[in-house]
């Protein structure tokens, strides 16, 4: 073996090792007990998905990082008034955003206040969780193509509602009705529970939202679901069909991560991600996930910033080819 492949491998060894013990002092540093306490924005009203995804990975941190932190409400303009509080915090490891979905799909139709590229950093990815498709539990079909067929059927008679404008629900509609054809009438509510008592009271025909709101109802026997808009199905209704095995090749899941301001200490950064991605495998996380009908999913920093160039690309298009405007 050559002297130069043995200076090369022994360099490799070094830094490798250099990096191993800068990942095993990150946490110890950051994790300081009676420290400033962190706060996570969530974009929305209390007792919402994104709420509880919030207040249980902050439970989680407390315990891990031994520092106090806690769930900060801030909702309004699609969550938007959050993401511009969060871009404008001291960026010294006390400010988190909880971010969803939708902070992908802003971009497209907003103007924001903040730049979501350049003034965040991935964090952590937490969790996604499946939309599904429902109908008023008196509209004579069994499944999503039947549906399709149905709307088509009756031009003009089909209404599905969403949470407003420019919202998830409004994305994911818009989508399904650019790959199926179906003929769907949007009607913007101003939330999803007023969607989901009009869907139960038969004024409209269809919804996607998630499932921990529809669960209720369904049971009830008011609503039925159709199939699951994600890319597997979920176990606690594991006789519904996703989309995808339906022929129909769309994925609309939620999901749920942590970002931080751009300028935050990368030890910071590391020493949250490697406590987020702890948390992840504890018991009590997963089961908090699989009552919202989710999973857990951990993933390097760099993948969850693929994952977000990714999915800011995939919404812009689907706005630009629909032309969903924000209210």
């Amino acid at each position: 073996m050559s002297s130069s492949s043995t200076i090369h491998r022994t360099r490799r060894a070094v830094i490798a090792a250099a990096g191993a013990t800068v990942a095993a002092t990150a946490l110890p540093a950051f994790a300081q007990e009676g420290g400033k306490p962190i706060r996570i924005i969530v974009g929305f009203a209390p007792g919402g998905s994104n709420d509880i995804v919030g207040r249980a990975i902050a439970q989680q941190l407390t315990e891990r990082l031994k520092r106090s932190v806690v769930v900060e409400n801030r909702p309004g303009a699609g969550a938007t008034i959050a993401g511009g509080l969060a871009a404008r915090a001291e960026p010294d490891g006390t400010t988190l955003l909880l971010a969803s979905s939708t902070f992908t799909m802003n971009p497209a139709v907003m103007k924001l206040s903040y730049d979501p590229v350049k003034d965040f950093v991935p964090v952590a990815m937490l969790g996604m969780g499946p939309s599904v498709i429902t109908v008023n539990a008196g509209l004579p079909v069994r499944n999503v193509r039947e549906f399709i067929d149905y709307s088509k059927k009756n031009p003009g008679k089909v209404n599905a509602g969403t949470a407003g404008a420019a919202s998830f629900q409004h994305f994911g509609l818009e989508l399904l009705k650019l790959k199926t054809g179906a003929d769907i009438t949007l009607l913007h509510y101003k939330g999803g529970g007023q969607v989901l008592a009009d869907l139960a009271a038969g004024h409209i025909q269809l919804s996607l939202g998630s499932l921990i709101q529809t669960q209720s109802l369904v049971k009830a026997g008011k609503i039925k679901l159709l199939a699951v808009a994600g890319s597997q199905r979920v176990p606690i209704i594991a006789d519904v069909p996703t989309l995808r095995e339906s022929g129909i090749d769309i994925d609309v899941s939620n999901w749920w991560a942590l970002l931080a301001p751009t300028g935050t200490p990368d030890a910071a950064v590391k020493a949250i991600h490697d406590a987020c991605n702890a948390s992840l495998n504890d018991p009590a996380m997963k089961d908090r996930f699989a009552k919202e009908g989710a999973i857990p999913m951990p993933m390097t920093r760099e993948a969850f910033a693929r994952l977000m160039v990714e999915e800011t690309k995939r919404w812009a298009d689907v706005a630009r080819e629909t032309n969903i405007k924000s209210s």
